[in-house]
């Protein structure tokens, strides 16, 4: 049982409807839906008694919604505790979520600049580094005060938001295909080829999957996984083809990799997210501070 699957239980408790709940959430109806019924598989009931409506609980599910609405009480509190353990209890906590991506794009030098820009000052980082459907989660029922995702397939209406960075996705394919090998590709190109992608729980996998989508393009998506580098070894390996962030290449690791980019480019976009609606902190306002006047001005495509 995971905190995801709890916090995904109360959302479809006070929706009543798997629809609106994974609106909520920002993650696919038939996720959430097998999210619910692992959960029901480990607690050996059902929950929700499902009708074309809307869903009611059942006697155990019932039950279950005391538990876990008292475990998510606790769990703020606990976090709201244990933040200010921090040998100083006057300090304030700034919980931050971010991908896990903090070595490959520098996040993790920008993120000490700032505490040393606050020394002086009662505030500290709490870093979580979690994947993209779960930063949303969080952000959704205010575990973390803000964090850094990617919002090609997030919708943004609801939250305050600074861009960090937007870089080019790029073709990766191993050097016996080189038929690839030219200026510029296109996904017609490369819609025949095994594709190796992140998973389902990464926004990269559905901004990638529309983008054929759009072109009436269904590709296979033969493996599916987590990390990058998992995906550059299968590709190193010759067993497909990848479409990832440029960044993220690693071709002195993986020497059998090569490299084309897309005849129209196509970008992701990395940005500090906040809520919009929810009383911000002193700690974040001074993030998002930092930020604007680092970030808002520069163009940030590419690192040495």
């Amino acid at each position: 049982m995971t905190l995801s699957q709890i916090m995904y239980f109360l959302a479809v408790v006070k929706h009543k409807t798997f629809t609106q709940a994974s609106d909520e959430l920002y993650i696919s109806q038939s996720s959430l839906s097998k999210q619910i019924k692992a959960l029901e598989l480990e607690l050996g009931h059902t929950l929700f008694i499902r009708e074309a409506k809307e869903n009611s609980l059942t006697p155990a599910g019932e039950r279950f919604l005391e538990y876990a609405t008292k475990f998510s009480k606790d769990y703020s509190s606990m976090m709201s505790d244990l933040n200010q353990i921090n040998g100083n209890l006057s300090k304030t906590a700034l919980i931050l979520g971010v991908l896990p991506i903090i070595n490959e794009y520098s996040l993790n030098n920008d993120i000490v600049f700032f505490q040393k820009l606050i020394g002086s000052s009662n505030i500290y980082i709490n870093l979580l580094e979690r994947e993209q459907e779960e930063l949303q989660n969080m952000m959704q029922f205010g575990q973390i005060d803000a964090a850094i995702l990617r919002t090609d397939s997030f919708d943004l209406s609801k939250y305050e938001y600074v861009t960090y960075l937007e870089e080019e996705l790029v073709l990766i394919y191993p050097d016996k295909m080189e038929h690839l090998d030219k200026e510029y590709v296109t996904l017609e190109e490369i819609a025949d080829h095994p594709l190796i992608s992140f998973d389902e729980s990464s926004s990269l996998h559905t901004t990638i999957k529309q983008l054929f989508h759009e072109r009436n393009l269904y590709p296979r998506f033969s493996y599916l996984y987590k990390h990058h580098e998992q995906i550059l070894s299968m590709v190193n390996a010759n067993f497909g083809v990848a479409v990832i962030p440029g960044n993220l290449v690693a071709a002195a690791v993986f020497p059998n990799i090569r490299v084309a980019h897309f005849k129209k480019p196509i970008k992701s976009k990395i940005c500090l997210v906040r809520p919009k609606n929810v009383p911000a902190s002193e700690p974040l306002n001074l993030l998002f501070k930092y930020f604007e006047s680092t970030y808002q001005e520069m163009d940030k495509e590419s690192f040495s």
